[in-house]
């Protein structure tokens, strides 16, 4: 994308040039933010993948390249020079790859941020400025659902109670739900009495505090194509859907004992 500014006619040849220089560095501003390729990914990176951030492809005669961490070119941040030399910003973990793309394996959470590219071209140099965002997995919750969750599905038949427990290591946290990635409840349990078709859907638990907020993996709730045994899952009496309770019954439920104390309480 190109910026442009209409000098117009009568001005000095002083607030001409400054009004050339506020145009150059405004078109090196909206090449930044806005020229990002196609192929960069919103979604977060896991601790451990391989980060790949590429060459703009609508650039034609790159002569050289070099990358450096954030969204300015400083000496200081630099990860590779035009000549291809590791610069104050290589951890180890960076390599170019073909057309100068830049790979970083194993990522972190500290890799999180913006990259910055600076192409020597036969027409001048640019710069461009990609993002990539890495999920800090030691902090990510978990989630203990009954029925059991397999590769982020629960089944259950209607009528039946699922019980979600979100676990986290985060000190002093609160925690609340989503639902087709709307907040619902709060607490740390979620607890749905008897399962309708409304209750059909995606869930995931979010953990915050003032210092850090971290989601867990989504699980999709829906109704089982293979009919449950009733000795096996007994239907609850009739409450108000998605009550949520931190006590000590729900604990226990959780762990496994929801249907005895069910038909207890029957």
């Amino acid at each position: 994308m190109r910026c442009s500014l209409d000098t117009g006619f009568g001005l000095s040849p002083a607030w001409k040039r400054l009004l050339l220089t506020g145009t150059l560095l405004a078109s090196c501003t909206c090449s930044a933010s806005l020229e990002l390729p196609s192929s960069v990914s919103p979604d977060f990176l896991t601790e451990g993948a391989v980060a790949l951030l590429p060459v703009p492809s609508n650039t034609e005669g790159v002569l050289a390249t070099s990358w450096f961490r954030g969204h300015e070119a400083r000496p200081e941040t630099m990860i590779f020079s035009p000549e291809g030399l590791p610069g104050p910003g290589h951890t180890g973990r960076e390599t170019l790859g073909n057309q100068g793309n830049l790979v970083i394996r194993n990522v972190t959470a500290q890799d999180s941020g913006n990259y910055t590219v600076v192409l020597e071209t036969r027409r001048g140099r640019r710069s461009e400025t990609e993002q990539i965002r890495i999920k800090d997995s030691r902090n990510q919750p978990f989630l203990l659902t009954f029925p059991n969750n397999i590769r982020g599905v629960i089944q259950s038949e209607l009528n039946y109670s699922v019980v979600m427990q979100c676990l986290t290591a985060i000190r002093k946290p609160m925690i609340y739900w989503t639902f087709n990635g709307k907040p619902c409840e709060i607490g740390e349990y979620l607890i749905i009495r008897k399962l309708s078709s409304k209750d059909l859907g995606t869930y995931a638990c979010v953990v915050k505090n003032n210092q850090t907020q971290h989601s867990s993996e989504s699980v999709t709730l829906s109704q089982s194509q293979i009919k449950v045994d009733p000795t096996e899952a007994v239907p609850v009496e009739p409450d108000p859907i998605l009550r949520v309770s931190g006590g000590g019954a729900f604990a226990l439920i959780v762990a496994g004992n929801i249907g005895q104390r069910i038909r207890t309480r029957r």
